[in-house]
């Protein structure tokens, strides 16, 4: 009785030695792929910061500026160049919106306003 005792526990011992030896196997295994994961992530990371350093050169308003002025002949709009109320729906294909008959001409310019209550923000 004692033999059959002792075997079983041998093989109990051995069965808790191979398991534990798979459990640590397998930590190995995640750590290095972790530390893999890691590594692609740092890498993304500078990429990132390079595109982002591309992007703020290519958006910077000095340059856009100078290439505007060099490839163009544009100026600033006159108050002439803006299209009416009607003109902008008509553009859109809205033009029985805005018809002299049905209503009457806004007092204002709605391009106009619409232009003053944008927001100008200027990238640096």
């Amino acid at each position: 009785m004692i033999r059959i005792t002792t075997i079983f526990l041998c093989l109990l011992l051995a069965a808790a030695a191979a398991g534990r030896y798979r459990a640590e196997v397998s930590v190995r295994e995640t750590r290095m792929e972790l530390e893999k994961l890691e590594t692609s992530k740092l890498e993304e990371q500078r990429s990132i910061q390079m595109l982002r350093a591309e992007v703020a050169y290519l958006e910077n308003p000095e340059r856009l500026a100078k290439i505007a002025s060099a490839k163009t002949d544009l100026r600033p709009s006159e108050s002439d160049q803006s299209p009416s109320a009607q003109d902008f729906a008509a553009s859109f294909g809205d033009d029985h919106i805005l018809l002299d008959n049905e209503l009457e001409t806004p007092k204002s310019d709605l391009i106009l306003h619409a232009l003053a209550m944008a927001p100008i923000t200027a990238t640096q």
